[in-house]
């Protein structure tokens, strides 16, 4: 049986906008589930008090950090478009438009990649946008270009089983993941694997 899709990995990745929505949309469900007092005070403790400390001693309200958020955008674009060539700049910001303008930080990854094809961090972003968008044989033309330049790396692998599984491949999905969680136990990567082995297990009794 066909299961829906279950990752392909990206490592170390911030989407700046997408990151501030979830946040405030989920808080605000979280206090309502939870039934935070919206009047408690924040403790008093280091990491709140570096919180406090910013501006009049408020913690920052909505509104700021959308604030923050337009003005990131807007000084990350005139940067880009001053220095064109500043591939971390640009980087950064098709990052940062990939939550809402995937095909436009698709040009800048791939204006990175005119400088640097061997860019694998940008070819593991291609990776996970085309399979964001279901463009499953995008996402492993990239991913396969990652393996091309650097056979062991593993996020690659982990990305190798996650595009098996989304075709329905759960038995070479699951063998992918099972060698990653036994030989890289201690990675993120490869404890990510491990948890999707046992949910393919779980699954197993139901496979017809």
């Amino acid at each position: 049986m066909k299961v829906k899709p279950i990752y392909i990995y990206l490592g170390v990745f911030l989407v700046f906008v997408a990151a501030l929505i979830f946040f405030s949309r989920t808080t605000k469900d979280s206090n309502k589930a939870m039934g935070i007092d919206p009047q408690a005070q924040m403790p008093d403790d280091d990491i709140h008090g570096k919180m406090k400390s910013q501006g009049n001693g408020d913690v920052p309200s909505k509104s700021n950090v959308m604030q923050d958020a337009v003005e990131k955008i807007n000084t990350l674009k005139a940067d880009v478009e001053k220095n064109p060539n500043d591939t971390v700049k640009v980087r950064e910001y098709a990052d940062v438009l990939l939550a809402h303008k995937p095909e436009e930080a698709i040009k800048l990854y791939e204006r990175i990649l005119k400088v640097d094809s061997k860019r694998t961090d940008i070819l593991l972003q291609l990776t996970f946008v085309y399979f964001n968008q279901g463009d499953e044989k995008k996402a492993e033309e990239y991913n396969s270009k990652v393996l091309m330049i650097d056979n062991n790396n593993l996020i690659a692998k982990f990305n190798t089983a996650g595009l098996a599984q989304a075709k329905g491949d759960d038995k070479k999905a699951k063998a992918i993941w099972q060698d990653l969680a036994n030989k890289y136990p201690q990675t993120e990567v490869g404890h990510m694997a491990g948890e999707l082995v046992k949910q393919l297990n779980q699954r197993a009794p139901q496979t017809k």
